[in-house]
């Protein structure tokens, strides 16, 4: 496919943005694609109205899930008020998704087992990062 192509199948099948070697695929291919895509979402934990890639979603409702090291499941977790886990102003200050503690965002770490809905980890402290996220690599 070309771009041109691309970008007219994404509007024809509502995506907003998918990163994928496009230019290699056929129209079916895409569709094979869309398919694998539309199967993921439905066996995830995604609410039907949510909308997939959305930053605001956990935020509206203030929770996240967090990964269990122990059992490998994930579970619901609410956040500190302030957590977040994408911030344009690096000097903004922030909670720790784990202690709640302000930080700078530019000087949090990317959780492993706190995430969105989507999968993005939330801002955390330095002692939290290295303190939980890491315990299974020690």
């Amino acid at each position: 496919m070309t771009t041109e192509e691309w970008g007219k199948f994404c509007k024809e099948h509502n995506l907003v943005a998918i990163d994928v070697n496009y230019k290699d695929m056929t129209y079916e291919d895409a569709l094979n694609y869309l398919d694998l895509i539309n199967i993921a979402f439905s066996a995830s934990s995604f609410k039907k109205d949510t909308p997939p890639l959305s930053f605001d979603y956990p935020k509206k409702l203030n929770t996240a899930r967090k990964y269990d090291l122990q059992t490998g499941k994930h579970e619901e977790y609410v956040l500190p008020a302030g957590a977040t886990n994408y911030e344009d102003d690096m000097q903004k200050k922030v909670s720790c998704a784990e202690c709640g503690k302000k930080i700078l965002y530019g000087m949090s770490y990317t959780s492993r087992i706190i995430q969105s809905y989507n999968g993005i980890g939330y801002a955390v402290c330095r002692d939290c990062y290295f303190k939980n996220d890491l315990k299974d690599l020690r």
